[in-house]
């Protein structure tokens, strides 16, 4: 019998369609220029982020501007399985050839 993986979102990646980039973390705060400061690992950073590390470069961003302005959408979870923080992972949301140049070289290892 197959062991139930399960997947705990902490931090959630998304793109505009101006190929900027925030992250929504689980307390509802939102923050732009992620891939500030030449960041390419999306991963790393958020899990610096939940653990109170968050990255010098990010802009917090009042969340409704998230919901409501320049059709941001979200593209890609960063997460533990099985909630253990031993076992991080990337999961996406559609095709990564679909996401921008700057997206996709900020989710850069998890796409390797």
């Amino acid at each position: 019998m197959q062991d139930k993986v399960s997947f705990n979102i902490n931090a959630e990646l998304y793109e505009n369609n101006l190929g900027e980039l925030a992250v929504k973390l689980p307390d509802e705060r939102v923050y732009i220029d992620v891939d500030g400061s030449g960041s390419t690992d999306f991963a790393g950073d958020a899990a610096a982020a939940l653990s109170g590390r968050r990255p010098e470069s990010w802009r917090e961003l009042p969340g409704h501007e998230l919901l409501y302005g320049k059709n941001w959408r979200c593209i890609s979870r960063f997460g533990f399985i099985n909630g253990e923080e031993s076992q991080p992972a990337v999961e996406f949301e559609g095709s990564p050839s679909d996401f921008g140049e700057r997206a996709r070289a900020y989710l850069g290892p998890a796409l390797s």
